[in-house]
């Protein structure tokens, strides 16, 4: 992991007083800028969150293979954390843009994650708007994400 993110991480939780695995906030930073994508139009809307919801179940399944109710408590608990992050823009999204600018230099296959992700969220809520390409050109060019 990129020191970067690992300082991050450090940071982060200790902000926000949670017990969050580094993995899981590994995964929640590659979203990151999915994120931003769904709020560059000024609207999180309804289908966007619902696709962040989905998409908090399918990263709950890959850290626990046991019970529903363990992925279900990861979920929520990552979902919390979204819901954090998406009403605390102005306080971590330069942070989260440098950890992982540096992250995807040393990660060069979750680059694809990251793009893929970005249009996956921009595309759920009646197609890719103006503003939402844009932002993903723009967040790309930030990362040096080739695409």
């Amino acid at each position: 992991m990129s020191d970067h993110l690992h300082l991050l991480y450090i940071e982060y939780i200790k902000a926000r007083r949670v017990k969050l695995p580094e993995d899981q906030f590994i995964y929640i930073a590659k979203l990151y800028p999915a994120l931003l994508v769904c709020l560059s139009d000024g609207v999180l809307d309804k289908e966007e969150w619902d696709s962040i919801v989905m998409a908090t179940r399918g990263l709950a399944a890959e850290f626990v293979s046991s019970s529903a109710s363990n992925r279900d408590a990861i979920a929520m608990s990552i979902r919390t954390e979204m819901r954090y992050l998406i009403d605390n823009v102005d306080k971590w999204k330069k942070k989260f843009l440098h950890a992982l600018h540096h992250y995807v230099q040393e990660n060069p296959l979750d680059q694809e994650f990251i793009i893929e992700t970005m249009y996956l969220f921009a595309n759920i809520a009646d197609g890719i708007s103006d503003e939402e390409e844009q932002a993903i050109h723009e967040l790309a060019t930030r990362l040096e994400i080739k695409f």
